[in-house]
């Protein structure tokens, strides 16, 4: 073998060597980047900035999320111990919803306004039962709730509305059943719901149409006389 092609293989060699050393260093000092609840609630949610609600193809309301925002997640199994052995806030809502969204930002003010540190969130988007009318007096069931969903129901007892399922026209048909309905938040101590406030105000009856600044400032005071209400027991 000739001299410069030995002096080659031997650059070759050393140069496989290097690469592979590197590869291994690089593997061995990898630290998996984990977000915290709170930055991954604020990607979730700003990831939607972009998208469209399903019901009439609007675009979704644009939320703007601190990263350092008290938002933890439960699954409807684990926020039924929260339900039943902790004094918590928990807040019911998924990252598509008219509702939550327009609410979010108010909410999370309050929050931080009220030194609240820990709100459980519970993604209901696909926890629920579903039902659509199909020509009959009692709309029909299309989809059945999961066990943590119900158990959920029987928590909150009376206090939920019955649900009602429109016709093409508008008309509204009873259910039977209630529902969880989202952006609700509640206090609760000691087995039971102290305070609760479901979707936004009683003024605001567009789902589709922004908050105000009157009705955001009417809204934060509403959050934050629920979040007094368990700092006074």
């Amino acid at each position: 073998m000739e001299k410069s092609s030995k002096i080659y293989l031997l650059i070759t060699i050393i140069c496989a060597v290097l690469v592979v050393g590197l590869c291994v260093f690089v593997i061995a000092n990898h630290k998996e980047v984990k977000l915290t609840e709170g930055q991954k609630f604020k990607e979730e949610y700003e990831s939607y900035n972009n998208g469209k609600y399903e019901e009439n193809n609007k675009k979704l309301f644009k939320v703007s999320i601190d990263e350092d925002n008290p938002m933890v997640y439960k699954t409807g199994k684990e926020i039924l111990d929260v339900l039943n052995k902790e004094k918590a806030y928990v807040f019911f809502g998924f990252a598509t919803d008219p509702n939550t969204r327009n609410v979010i930002e108010t909410l999370l003010k309050s929050a931080k306004e009220e030194d609240v540190d820990k709100i459980y969130y519970v993604d209901i988007e696909s926890m629920r039962d579903e039902y659509e009318f199909d020509g009959s007096i009692i709309p029909k069931q299309t989809a059945k709730g999961t066990d943590a969903y119900y158990k959920i129901l029987d928590f909150f007892g009376t206090k939920l509305e019955k649900y009602y399922v429109p016709d093409k026209n508008g008309n509204l048909y009873s259910t039977s059943v209630t529902r969880l309905e989202t952006a609700t938040l509640i206090a609760v101590d000691n087995h039971k719901i102290k305070d609760m406030h479901v979707g936004t105000n009683e003024n605001h009856t567009d789902i589709f149409k922004k908050l105000t600044n009157e009705e955001k400032e009417s809204l934060e005071d509403i959050y934050e006389d629920l979040f007094e209400s368990i700092k006074k027991d």
